[in-house]
């Protein structure tokens, strides 16, 4: 039962159960970042966007990398927005982290605002995949990236390996090749994969040319 609550406030966390999942989130992909992380390589003045940026820790790694850049980070559970913020507080309050409520589908940026988009363990939840990452792509500038992250990868070793959680939430993992496919027809290029297969992880990074 206490399981199926947690799993349940994945997608947009909120009340008592939503703040054990953020707490969960903020330490369980804590790891999985900072791998993916190791693929970018910063520069002084970077402005970088977190897309479901949850518990803020993300947010607060990427701080940590931009020098005198700063990070935005959006998400559309309100409880996660105000979680971030607490998490961040002292990066928000000298104006080095901005973070707001908003969806994917509907970024509230300007075209070509940001060097890095990133975005953790989300793209299973977005409602538009193809959409959502157009939208990005927007946001982006010339020369800018995008990096996605997953946990969730498809095995021909092993592919029931996610099907528990696939239905519960109603979510699909992703394959390295689909993820590949939907990168290109958004419109990106110089599209880079990173897979630990026994571990389930992917990290793709594209850039807009």
């Amino acid at each position: 039962m206490k399981y199926h609550k947690l799993t349940e406030n994945a997608e947009k966390p909120q009340g008592f159960w939503g703040r054990l999942m953020i707490r969960s989130m903020n330490k369980g992909h804590s790891d999985l970042t900072d791998w993916a992380l190791g693929y970018i390589k910063f520069e002084n003045g970077m402005r970088v966007l977190d897309v479901g940026c949850g518990g803020g820790r993300t947010v607060s790694k990427l701080c940590g990398m931009v020098g005198s850049g700063k990070v935005y980070g959006i998400d559309y559970s309100a409880l996660c927005v105000n979680k971030s913020i607490k998490y961040n507080h002292k990066n928000v309050l000298c104006g080095k982290a901005e973070i707001t409520k908003a969806s994917v589908s509907e970024l509230p940026f300007p075209g070509g605002s940001f060097d890095l988009v990133t975005a953790v363990e989300t793209y299973y939840f977005w409602p538009d995949k193809l959409h959502d990452l157009t939208e990005i792509h927007r946001v982006l500038r010339s020369g800018g990236k995008l990096l996605l992250v997953f946990e969730m990868l498809k095995s021909e070793e092993n592919p029931d390996r996610w099907k528990a959680v696939e239905e519960r939430l109603n979510i699909k993992a992703v394959s390295s090749g689909e993820i590949n496919e939907m990168l290109l027809r958004a419109g990106y290029r110089n599209i880079r994969l990173h897979v630990r297969q026994n571990e389930g992880r992917l990290c793709a990074i594209a850039e807009k040319e």
